[in-house]
């Protein structure tokens, strides 16, 4: 009885590990690649060059030394800070209303999700012919309300807000989702018992609601600034960073850098300075997303 518990044990153990596998080597070849292109950003790597000189950190030097490489840095929180804020705001005024039984949560609970199914890629191309200073659906309504020609992306004034307004529409349903799940999940016996010591609707909202779902917003805002930090498709597809550097964000100008200058090096260097402000944001929002945990625990 006591070998076969053993051949039992070790062979679930060896179904455990089988199992996990994939996940394993699948991480372990993303380790490697962070690795490889530190490697590249520490040397003078070109297109069309067989010999590559080792560096150090002579891109990172040129990087910090030019204006336009902060200004991408600016341009790439700005953009994923304002989105995600965003996000939150609009995610948790849906699942408020998706917690309810008015009609209109009836009728847009089954579409909601849309934006997030569509390639971000076929929703820039989407989004900028409507977005058409000339001919653009947006700006036929826009002229309802006496707003003549909007420039939306063809302006360098507005068109980080248009590309803001665009991951918003795309990104929003993912918010409203997951703070949805984290209304659900609150006892019905709490709300009860604060309507029975006279608490009022904004007062359930604040003091209840507000505090129990904060770890639903702020593990959802981690998740969608790590992927708004790495944000291409939708500026890509869009403005291209343009115009001018309007929305040369750091994954834009790493692209232009390696793929058109054919900088391969200097392009490294930026994704890995991209990489860190990512690791950096995200451990602090994994802070803050414990704080708030550890409070209504």
């Amino acid at each position: 009885m006591v070998n076969e518990g053993v051949k039992k044990s070790r062979s679930n153990r060896t179904f455990l590990l089988i199992s996990i596998l994939p996940a394993i080597l699948i991480l372990g070849g993303f380790v490697l690649m962070l690795f490889w292109g530190f490697y590249q950003s520490l040397t003078d790597m070109r297109f069309g060059r067989t010999r590559v000189d080792f560096e150090g950190f002579g891109n990172y030097a040129y990087l910090f030394g030019r204006g336009r490489f902060w200004d991408s840095v600016s341009l790439t929180t700005t953009f994923a800070f304002t989105a995600v804020a965003c996000e939150a705001v609009l995610g948790l005024a849906i699942a408020k209303l998706f917690n309810t039984k008015a009609l209109l949560a009836n009728w847009c609970r089954p579409v909601m999700l849309l934006p997030l199914v569509l390639p971000p890629l076929s929703v820039a191309l989407m989004w900028t012919t409507m977005m058409n200073p000339e001919s653009g659906v947006l700006n036929y309504f826009l002229g309802f309300i006496g707003v003549d020609n909007f420039s939306w992306i063809s302006k360098a004034d507005t068109a980080l807000l248009a590309v803001v307004f665009i991951d918003v529409w795309t990104y929003t349903p993912f918010f409203a989702l997951i703070i949805f799940a984290g209304l659900r999940g609150i006892s019905p016996e709490i709300l009860e018992a604060a309507r029975m010591n006279g608490a009022k609707a904004w007062g359930l909202f604040f003091r209840i609601e507000l505090p129990m779902v904060l770890p639903y917003i702020i593990l959802a805002a981690l998740f969608r600034l790590i992927d708004s930090l790495n944000q291409f498709d939708i500026i890509f597809g869009t403005t291209q960073g343009g115009p001018g550097n309007a929305t040369n964000v750091l994954s834009i100008s790493a692209y232009f850098t390696a793929f058109q200058n054919l900088q391969f090096g200097r392009g490294a260097a930026i994704m890995i300075m991209n990489w860190l402000v990512v690791l950096v944001s995200a451990l602090v929002m994994v802070k803050l997303w414990r704080y708030t945990r550890d409070r209504v625990s």
